[in-house]
């Protein structure tokens, strides 16, 4: 997969409603991500809506907090985003 897309909209959607669905999973409101990862609400919202990607440091955060593995999450992130971009890869 090209770094293109890595910095696509469609990847950057992906990504947020992966981080959504794992929180939600986990049961965590959005206030309480925000206070765990020290980011503010506003910030954590506009990664779950893919209007922004988090920057690395966040991202472990949000992974360790979520008790995500970061490289198989970002695995699953990219085959999703293959799937509705097959072209692409």
């Amino acid at each position: 997969m090209s770094n293109e897309l890595y910095k696509s909209n469609i990847y950057t959607k992906v990504l947020g409603k992966q981080i959504r669905n794992r929180r939600k999973w986990k049961d965590k409101s959005i206030q309480r991500l925000a206070e765990d990862t020290g980011f503010s609400v506003n910030h954590i919202n506009n990664i779950e809506l893919g209007k922004s990607q988090p920057a690395t440091g966040l991202f472990h955060a949000i992974c360790d907090v979520l008790e995500i593995d970061a490289t198989s999450f970002l695995k699953k992130v990219r085959e999703e985003v293959e799937l509705l971009m097959p072209e692409e890869h």
